[in-house]
Parts: C-alpha cells; sequence; structure tokens
C-alpha cells in the first residue's frame, strides 16, 4: 500500500509539474509603419532628371538641381530642408513636416500643404497642390536618393 501510495504522489506531483505556467517568450516589440516610413524618408534626395518635375501635366524644368534634406524622420515626423528650388511657394527653405491624419503616405508640412508620398529605399515621389500664388497647381517630384 505504502508503495501504492509513493506512486500516486509521485504521478501527481509530475502532473503538478508538467503543467505549470508556461512563459511566452518575449519577442521583438512590434515596430510602427509611420517609424519605418520616417526612417525610409530620412536622407537627401535630388531631382531625378529634367523629366522629373511636373505641375498641371506640363513638365517644368526649373527645379533640376533642387535638393530636399529630410532629418529626424520618426512617427511624429520630422525636418526638411531644400537646396536650389526655384520657389520657397512649391518648396520652402526648410520647415517641418507630420502624418497627416497617422496616414503613412500622406505628409503635412509646416505650410499647411498636405504631400501625398510613395517612397522606397532609392526614390521618393511627392504630389501636392499649391494655392494663393502664382505657382498655383498640382505638383509632382520624382526624386532618387543621394
Amino acid at each position: 500500500m505504502k508503495s501504492n501510495f509513493f506512486y500516486l504522489v509521485f504521478f501527481f506531483t509530475l502532473l503538478i509539474v508538467s503543467c505549470g505556467g508556461e512563459e511566452e517568450e518575449a519577442g521583438p516589440a512590434p515596430v510602427d509603419p509611420l517609424d519605418t516610413q520616417g526612417n525610409l524618408l530620412n536622407g537627401t534626395w535630388k531631382v531625378k532628371d529634367a523629366n522629373s518635375v511636373i505641375k498641371d501635366g506640363a513638365i517644368v524644368d526649373v527645379f533640376t538641381t533642387m535638393t530636399l534634406t529630410i532629418s529626424g524622420g520618426s512617427k511624429s515626423g520630422g525636418n526638411y530642408s531644400t537646396s536650389n528650388s526655384d520657389s520657397a511657394e512649391i518648396w520652402p527653405n526648410s520647415g517641418t513636416w507630420t502624418f497627416s491624419n497617422g496616414d503613412k503616405n500622406k505628409l503635412l508640412r509646416s505650410d499647411n500643404v498636405v504631400i501625398s508620398i510613395s517612397v522606397t529605399e532609392t526614390t521618393l515621389r511627392t504630389s501636392f497642390t499649391t494655392t494663393g500664388g502664382i505657382k498655383d497647381g498640382n505638383w509632382v517630384f520624382d526624386f532618387v536618393k543621394q
């Protein structure tokens, strides 16, 4: 009888130990898509070529030497600066940006212009509309990363 009791205690001990709570392994923290997009935007972007700036469907070749530098990009936004921009109405010399309404494909510049973007590791396309000046229109800029 003692041996049966021993086996019974042994069996229940194994059962309790094997059914103990399992700790879940902590995997990497999920990455916020806005952080990923903000980081992808960081860098210096140059207008791709003479055919890469379009206003209302027509090529505009006065921005061919323009560069756009984006820094500090994260889910909370970042900074930008330009060089050789033909017009501060179209691309101001500098400013800040945030993601418009949490959309990773729309930026809100500090001058209240909403920009639709498409970005990869090496290319950036921006499209936006400007109003209230002589450069009113729908603009598309194609950039390549330097």
